[in-house]
């Protein structure tokens, strides 16, 4: 149905296009007729006029026509009609009020509409305003202060009975100083191991273990004798699996996506190997934590979690309010239904320095191992019976103190450190004084004090029964409801943390590019396990697919951690971690091939491999290239993938080696397109390469063919495009290329912005720089100011961590800048050239959610010459628009929209937050939101301002361990898309002034609009392109698997195969997850729809599924069983895991 409303559209578009043309020719010919001569009108002028008059008259006439030809011949042949070639821009064109897609607009529910506006949750805190209202005053030393204790306070008849639970545990980065495997070999794997000897020893003693990717190595190397202990120690309960996720993951700069899928990796390995099912987070080390990651958690089946890195004036807030021990809210759970107890460690670090209590000098008493390196003091001395009397006393009082922070008599202390218990002389040392240090304390029936070995498991236990008591003795309230996330973080001197949202950005969006091709290949590997089930086919490389797909999750689900993809590990760590990314993005690539192969034949041709990707990488430091495709006359069939479980209707564009090109169906019906000039050089336009755009219609998760074909004949539906270079006198272009091109001219000179339009916005820029200064909306006419301009910040002290600039940030100076302008009926696009930045903005016609924004590119080399002197710069691009907003708000992980407050007394940054995919500035009457393809730091510092950073080169280091600066800048790309929007509903100024006011001083959350929403899916999760240069017709046209496309509201975020250790299928997993929308903006042009219901036998056309059950976010838990035709009922926001089997023999 899809590839024949298709047809008649294409039919439609090329009857269009050959009527608009043969007017426009026949008016060329109209205009070009001869001209008319008064003094040859009238016989009988003629006949009494002179010899000479007549040659005189007729020579006039001569030269007019002779100067008609001199004119007419310095216009492009092409323009003429000749070899059917149209050259049109927007404005002329007579494509104008076409399209594939359906431009209605969506019905949206009024009473959806009003239950998302009030979709609010109560909390007693909120962080958004929490840490306007924090003291930022420092202790001496830089410390923030916390409140503690009075001394002498920790004695007396009416001490309240204190338990305490000391925990020994080893922080295991997976890479920073050095790699994760030189961290296995060198330190890991004898932590490990001395861990079962040494527990099996100390009964009473205890440790936890989070990161899932060590034990992996770690198991592979075990007797199986080894392997027993290990689970036995675990069902004692003297070792207990944190988290158990593949890594301890940053939680500013991932998308929820990867979140899940590295959590579910990790939790299914433990589940397989250690028959176990983690119930405690322990996170510990991100720097800042954001509010999407505790629902995660909770979906997971995870009760408590812990914390240590957050703001420490944020802590020192909480303490005042007894509320360190919180239950963690979403801001739209309004039943607090996914609430999670959480655990803030009070002091500035995890260590043993930082742990035991508020004086860290002390702390460092009681911290027993003997160093090996000599130059490493010791402070503590060895337990004996002459000191436990006073070392007890002092390790006692810290203890009151830090419980004086805390609501519920119990505190916990966790005994450990960076790569600590690698020896067995530690595992002794700790143990040994620990153990006379806790029964001295405890025999002191006047401290009532109770201290003991034990887990986060054992922690909680006792904490919740304690709270359970106080509540019914006092009448108390439960634990305080908190809402919000916890960035930026700071530990000391007013040092943010806030740089690293942007750090080494190639490697955040090569971890992005990563992601999205394997999602891909999950996609489509599941469906190539269903159809081969479906049509018997065997499919013999299914393990060697798995292999590759495992391997693929776990590289980047290891880049997820929290000194990876934030790029603050060592530069030969870095580069480590992006060889392992760069084989992740060649596997998933075969995969992708692979599948679209064997589901494109039917089965019938899975090797040899004929598929090729479009887009590939050279290396693993190298930018994301499109290969030039060579057209030949027997057609090369290009496949088209629609990893979206929705219709999309896009312009697409490939790069061809010819401008003889003919695009067309299997059927042979041509698809029109634009033909547009790629420059080799700044004023070169490239002879034997091009770039052709053209507009596809691709159903839910489709694979369709079309071909290419070097034309021999009239080409009638290539629309070439029209260029204009200023700032060069020099314009170099073969004389044979059709491209209409105007004369090169300098900016200075053009008195007018530069316009690109198209059905809905008209964007101007500068002459000058190329950059954008207006946006108007054609539906209401309004012109939204809105100014464009790159800019740095000098460094007086940032690194890898640390964004610490010497003040406001200046206008990046690079020179006067080559600039392109291109126009055509299907896009237009201004190019903006510096030696080492590119910049352009593109503006699509013609297509559906894609045609409602601008679509940014910017390509930045730090390293190149020009940028030499921004050495301690860090690059921003902001936009400065008149639009009146108090707040602004950010993306948390791709998942949900939080609202940020810039506070004015604070430095420039304090008030930058990270952004993973979007960030929205708005006032009554419009929305501008700004949609990125990889994580950023943003600000928003004036009202109407919002601004983006871009890179960061940094020599010295910050002086928080890494020890390096940032010098390894790569040329990297990013890519951003500009939405304006109008809302509906806005009737008066007065109306529109307490919406304003409103929205300013309620709302600490929103949702994006549904146009936003398609629009940021297009933009995460670009259609995938692979071609083949082997002539062969058994590809079908199409391959369509879904039964009826999800609703605009509800994503696919997992479509995926479990296997277990040896890589045999189990079962298939499907995560969905409905958004929430804001109301009372257009929705002309979505192209889904709303309210329809959701089932397997929705989602797959033909397959059969089997063993269905709805289960926990990563399958540790079953829910209920469902059947293929049960409707998913899935609240508002939130995740849903389903589970079932496309094996027909289990």
């Amino acid at each position: 149905m899809c590839e024949e409303n298709d047809k008649k559209l294409q039919g439609i578009l090329l009857k269009r296009m050959a009527l608009d043309t043969m007017k426009l020719s026949e008016q060329e010919l109209s205009d070009d007729r001869t001209p008319i001569v008064p003094w040859l009108l009238g016989k009988e002028n003629d006949d009494r006029m002179k010899f000479h008059q007549r040659l005189v008259a007729i020579s006039a006439f001569l030269f007019l026509v002779a100067t008609c030809l001199l004119f007419l011949g310095d216009i492009p042949k092409t323009i003429q009609g000749n070899r059917g070639i149209h050259h049109l821009t927007y404005r002329e064109s007579p494509l104008r009020g076409l399209k594939y897609a359906n431009n209605d607009h969506l019905n949206v529910n009024n009473q959806k509409c009003s239950l998302y506006e009030h979709l609010n949750a109560e909390s007693n805190i909120s962080l958004v305003d929490l840490r306007l209202k924090n003291n930022y005053e420092l202790a001496a030393g830089g410390d923030y202060i916390l409140p503690t204790l009075t001394p002498g306070r920790e004695y007396g008849s009416k001490l309240r009975p204190l338990k305490v639970i000391v925990m020994p545990h080893s922080h295991n980065d997976a890479g920073w100083l050095r790699t994760l495997e030189e961290y296995y070999v060198y330190t890991t794997k004898n932590i490990l191991n001395n861990m079962v000897d040494k527990l099996r020893l100390y009964p009473n003693m205890t440790f936890v273990w989070a990161e899932a990717v060590f034990l992996n190595i770690w198991w592979n190397d075990l007797e199986d004798d080894m392997k027993v202990q290990v689970r036995r120690l675990i069902k004692n309960g003297q070792l207990e699996i944190v988290s158990g996720g593949w890594v301890m993951p940053d939680e500013a700069s991932t998308s929820y996506y990867s979140i899940i899928d590295q959590l579910m990796e990790g939790h299914q390995w433990i589940m397989e190997n250690l028959q176990v099912k983690p119930k405690n987070s322990w996170a510990i080390d991100p720097f800042g934590h954001s509010g999407t990651v505790p629902y995660l958690w909770k979906k997971a089946g995870l009760e408590n979690m812990v914390i240590q890195r957050i703001h420490q004036a944020t802590k020192g807030s909480l303490a005042q309010k007894k509320s360190l021990e919180f239950l963690w809210r979403q801001p739209w759970d309004i039943k607090g239904s996914w609430d999670i107890l959480c655990h803030v460690m009070p002091y500035m670090l995890y260590t043993v320095k930082h742990t035991c209590g508020p004086n860290p000098y002390i702390c460092m008493m009681f911290d027993f191992q003997v160093h090996k390196r000599k130059h490493r003091r010791t402070f503590a001395e060895p337990i004996s019976l002459k000191n436990v009397q006073e070392q007890a006393r002092q390790l006692y009082e810290q203890y009151r103190r830090k419980a004086s922070l805390y609501n519920y008599d119990t505190i916990l202390v966790p005994l450990g450190d960076d790569f600590r218990y690698d020896s067995a002389q530690e595992w002794d040392q700790q143990y040994q004084n620990y153990n006379m240090l806790i029964q001295y304390m405890n025999a002191r029936d006047d401290w009532r004090i109770d201290v003991q070995f034990g887990t986060l498991k054992d922690y909680f236990k006792i904490l919740r029964k304690s709270e359970k008591q106080k509540t019914k003795q006092h009448n108390d309230k439960n634990f305080p409801t908190v809402s919000g996330d916890f960035f930026p973080y700071s530990d000391k001197s007013n040092a943010y943390w806030s740089g690293y949202f942007t750090t080494r950005p190639h490697a955040k969006k090569f971890s992005r590019e990563v992601e999205r091709n394997l999602h891909a290949a999950d996609v489509l590997n599941t469906l190539v396990t269903g159809y081969s089930q479906k049509w018997n086919v065997k499919y013999h490389t299914y393990h060697d697919i798995s292999n590759f797909l495992q391997q693929s999750r776990r590289n980047l689900a290891l880049f997820l951690h929290h000194d990876a993809i934030t790029g603050t590990s060592k530069e030969y760590v870095m580069q480590d971690y992006e060889n392992k990314l760069f084989h992740s993005y060649n596997s998933t690539q075969k995969v992708i091939s692979n599948s679209a192969q064997f589901l494109l034949t039917g089965g019938n041709l899975e090797l040899p491999m004929i598929l090729e990707p479009e887009e590939v990488k050279t290396s693993y430091d190298s930018v994301t290239k499109k290969r030039v495709i060579h057209v030949t006359k027997t057609g090369v069939p290009v496949i088209l993938f629609n990893s979206l479980a929705k219709a999309r209707v896009e312009l697409t564009s490939l790069l061809v080696d010819t401008d003889k090109v003919i695009v067309k169906t299997r059927d042979h019906e041509e698809i029109p397109y634009q033909l547009n000039p790629v420059w080799q050089t700044s004023s070169s336009v490239h002879h034997s390469e091009f770039e052709i755009i053209f507009l596809k219609k691709l159903a839910a998760l489709s694979l369709e063919v079309v071909y290419l074909f070097k034309a021999e004949e009239e080409i009638k539906s290539v629309y070439p495009a029209k260029i204009s270079i200023f700032n060069s006198m020099e314009f170099n272009i073969a004389p044979e290329l059709v491209f209409e091109r105007e004369k090169p001219r300098y900016s200075g000179s053009y008195q007018t912005n530069i316009p690109l339009e198209n059905e809905y916005l008209r964007a101007e820029f500068d002459p000058k720089t190329g950059l954008l200064t207006s946006l108007k909306d054609k539906r209401t006419g309004n012109i939204t100011k809105m100014d464009l301009s790159f800019m740095h910040y000098k460094s007086q002290g940032s690194g890898a961590y640390l964004f610490y600039p010497s003040g406001e940030a200046k206008p990046l100076h690079l020179g006067i800048p080559i600039i392109h302008v291109m126009e055509g009926p299907f896009m237009s696009q201004i190019e903006v050239v510096h030696p080492n930045l590119r910049h352009s903005v593109k503006l699509f016609s013609l297509a559906a959610e894609q045609a409602h924004g601008l679509h940014v590119q910017n390509f930045m080399d730090m390293n190149g010459n020009i940028m030499k002197n921004l050495e301690d710069s860090e690059i921003i691009m902001r936009l400065d628009t008149d639009i009146k907003n108090s707040i602004f708000f950010t993306d948390q992980n791709g998942f949900q929209m939080i609202a940020r407050k810039s506070n004015p007394n604070r430095y420039v940054e304090s008030n930058y937050f990270p952004m993973t995919n979007m960030g929205i500035v708005e006032d009554a009457h419009r929305r501008l939101t700004v949609h990125c393809a990889q994580s950023h730091g943003v600000a928003g510092l004036h009202p109407g301002q919002f601004e983006v950073m871009l890179d960061r080169k940094l020599t010295y280091d910050d002086d928080r361990g890494l020890g390096e600066g940032v010098q390894d800048n790569r040329p990297t790309q990013t890519e951003f898309i500009i939405q304006l929007e109008y809302r509906e509903d806005i009737a008066a100024d007065t109306n529109a002034q307490q919406i304003s006011k409103q929205h300013s001083s309620l709302e600490s959350f929103t949702f994006p609009t549904i146009l936003s929403m398609q629009l940021n899916d297009l933009l995460q999760k670009p259609i995938i392109k692979l071609f083949t240069s082997v002539s062969t017709d058994m590809f079908r046209e199409e391959f369509q698997p879904v039964a009826s496309p999800l609703p605009c509201d509800i994503s696919l975020v997992h479509l995926r195969n479990l296997v277990n250790s040896e890589l045999d299928y189990t079962n298939s997993s499907l995560v969905l997850h409905r958004r929430g929308y804001k109301c009372g903006f257009p929705t002309l042009d979505v192209q889904c729809t709303l309210g329809s219901s959701v089932s397997l036998s929705s989602i797959f056309k033909d397959l059969s599924v089997s063993s269905i059950k709805e289960v926990s976010l990563t399958h540790m838990y079953d829910k209920q069983t469902l059947s293929p035709s049960s409707e998913l009922n899935i609240p508002p926001m939130e995740l849903i895991t389903v589970q079932f089997s496309l094996d027909s023999n289990r």
